[in-house]
């Protein structure tokens, strides 16, 4: 069992805070069960000159700038870290110009 409250904490201590429990059942792929999320900026690999050629050239024609590769191994390290840590998965479901919606979730509840 996960304790959601200790990896808010881990996240707010490292830099990450906002991030907030919620349950159930979403439209979003991979994303269903438990899991905290929320808005990070867009640094390390999610940033628009650190995406490849083509994601760039759809980062600048989108209108409001959100598209990005959202493969986990895109997210910043520290939040992978905790992900690992607590044996979650990363999961990134929306994209603007200056910042991303990510989120942290239990793999045994969720399906890719």
């Amino acid at each position: 069992m996960t304790d959601w409250e200790r990896v808010r904490q881990e996240l707010e201590e490292a830099g990450y805070s906002g991030f907030e429990f919620d349950s159930g059942d979403t439209a979003v792929s991979g994303l269903s069960g438990e899991w905290v999320s929320g808005k990070i900026p867009r640094e390390g690999g999610l940033k628009h000159e650190n995406q490849t050629l083509w994601m760039r050239i759809l980062d600048t024609l989108s209108w409001n700038g959100g598209t990005v590769d959202a493969a986990p191994e895109n997210a910043p390290e520290s939040i992978r870290n905790i992900a690992t840590e607590h044996g979650l998965e990363v999961v990134i479901f929306t994209v603007s110009a200056e910042e991303v919606r990510i989120a942290l979730c239990d793999p045994s509840k969720h399906d890719l």
